[in-house]
């Protein structure tokens, strides 16, 4: 599959033309990935195409919800060709069967 990057164009599945010079195209992955803080029995779902900075974030870096309940842990990730599935597949996660599913992953 390929990605749309602007920085680049061409048409085929490999590589892309910029000026006379071929480029390759690395495709993104997307990654659904499931946290937990022992200190507060906390889950957090969600999706990335650069989980190492995500997870950075969420333990270093972000001010939002997850700075509260830090320090967190991966305890499941799952990789995907396209944000698409990802987001779809992170909806399961957050559902109730898949909620089920992630907790037993922690304990």
């Amino acid at each position: 599959r390929r990605i749309h990057n602007p920085k680049v164009s061409g048409s085929t599945p490999d590589l892309a033309t910029k000026g006379n010079q071929m480029i390759p195209l690395f495709l993104f992955m997307f990654y659904v990935y499931v946290l937990y803080s022992d200190l507060h029995e906390k889950h957090y779902t969600g999706y990335t195409s650069d989980l190492e900075m995500r997870i950075r974030s969420h333990n270093e870096l972000g001010s939002g919800w997850t700075k509260k309940y830090r320090p967190w842990r991966v305890i499941y990730t799952k990789e995907f060709e396209t944000m698409t599935y990802a987001m779809k597949y992170e909806s399961w996660i957050k559902s109730g069967v898949g909620r089920e599913f992630i907790r037993n992953l922690a304990h």
